[in-house]
């Protein structure tokens, strides 16, 4: 369970995102099993995709589609400002969020930043479990 001085700076997180896209509708709550707080930001007019935002002992996490990843600690500015930043990347398109699939099944998706004309990739979301599918495909998430 969090302290109540990380759920603190988890608010201050989430309302920092918050007030940078105030014409979407976000909601945190803290009813969720094995989260302590959390942000649902649904897909809406002005977003394309599901996002869910949540803290977890001293991590705070990102979901969208696929992606799944986790800064910490969150008592670390630095890494409290790249999740924040990471996430209104997102919220805005200027991220995108690259999935990877074999057959039907999701293997691998990253959060990636538009560099020098391509995407590099920031964090990376992937399984163990590889299919015997060859069928390889990819879908982009991006709020544009």
């Amino acid at each position: 369970m969090s302290s109540e001085r990380n759920i603190a700076l988890a608010k201050e997180a989430f309302g920092r995102i918050s007030a940078a896209f105030p014409k979407l509708s976000m909601r945190i709550h803290d009813d969720e099993k094995h989260v302590d707080l959390c942000m649902d930001i649904p897909e809406q007019p002005g977003l394309k995709f599901k996002v869910t935002l949540n803290l977890q002992g001293d991590e705070l996490h990102l979901q969208a589609g696929h992606f799944w990843l986790e800064w910490f600690p969150c008592t670390n500015p630095v890494r409290v400002n790249q999740y924040v930043e990471a996430v209104c990347g997102l919220l805005s398109g200027k991220y995108r969020i690259l999935e990877r699939y074999r057959g039907d099944r999701a293997v691998k998706a990253e959060l990636q930043v538009p560099e020098g004309g391509t995407w590099r990739t920031i964090g990376a979301w992937g399984t163990m479990w590889r299919p015997l599918s060859f069928r390889k495909r990819q879908r982009v998430l991006i709020n544009t």
